[in-house]
Formats: structure tokens, C-alpha cells, sequence
């Protein structure tokens, strides 16, 4: 099924966050703070999830310095991490102000890290 413009629209990256500005944003959470949601990790396979648990997304998110941070046009975080074998790791967040809920995530190839 195709999605409509509208849809697809919220996805998009409106703009970038500074790197630094998310790091020391993410210095104001810890893994109490930071939910995994239903939707999360409901696509991957039983090997898949073996490798990527709601603690390793969550690591990431705490420990990493990301490539780069989008916002989306519906209000989300993309947020890029290096990943092994020349790929990224994109997790996308809803940002609150005393949590955060990981929405979902996607292990792409290098080449589709967005400008």
C-alpha cells in the first residue's frame, strides 16, 4: 500500500540538531527514563532480536555520539549512529522533557546517512 503525501510528510527531516546540544540533553536521562513502545522492536525476527534489545538501543542513546540528529517534521528525533561493517543505526525518538520512548529503528547503509 502506497502512503499518502501527508503521511510519508511527518517523516521527513525539517532540520538538524546541533550534536552537542542532543549529547547534553541526553546527559539529563538514564536508562530508567528512556521506553522502548510495542512498536519498537515488533519487525524484527528472533535472530534479529537477539542482536538489538531495548537495552542496546538504549545504550546507544546514552553512550554514543551520534553522526547526526534530524527533527522531523512530525516532531521526532532521527537520530544516526555508526554501526559495524560500514552501516547506521537510525533510532527514532520522541523527545519529552523527563522521557523518552523509542518509536522504532532501521540498520541502514552508509549511503542513506541524509545531508
Amino acid at each position: 500500500m502506497r502512503k499518502s503525501p501527508a503521511t510519508s510528510k511527518g517523516y521527513k527531516i525539517e532540520k538538524f540538531e546541533d550534536i552537542e546540544v542532543f549529547v547534553n540533553r541526553m546527559k539529563d536521562f538514564d536508562v530508567k527514563t528512556i521506553e522502548c513502545t510495542d512498536h519498537t522492536l515488533f519487525r524484527l525476527s528472533e535472530k534479529q532480536r537477539k542482536e538489538f534489545t531495548c537495552d542496546i538501543l538504549k545504550n546507544f542513546l546514552l553512550n554514543e555520539i551520534p553522526l547526526k540528529v534530524g527533527i522531523q517534521a512530525n516532531t521526532n528525533h532521527a537520530v544516526y549512529y555508526k554501526y559495524p561493517q560500514n552501516r547506521i543505526i537510525k533510532i527514532v525518538i520522541s523527545l519529552k522533557t523527563n522521557m523518552i520512548r523509542i518509536i522504532t529503528f532501521m540498520v541502514l547503509d552508509k549511503e542513506q546517512l541524509p545531508r
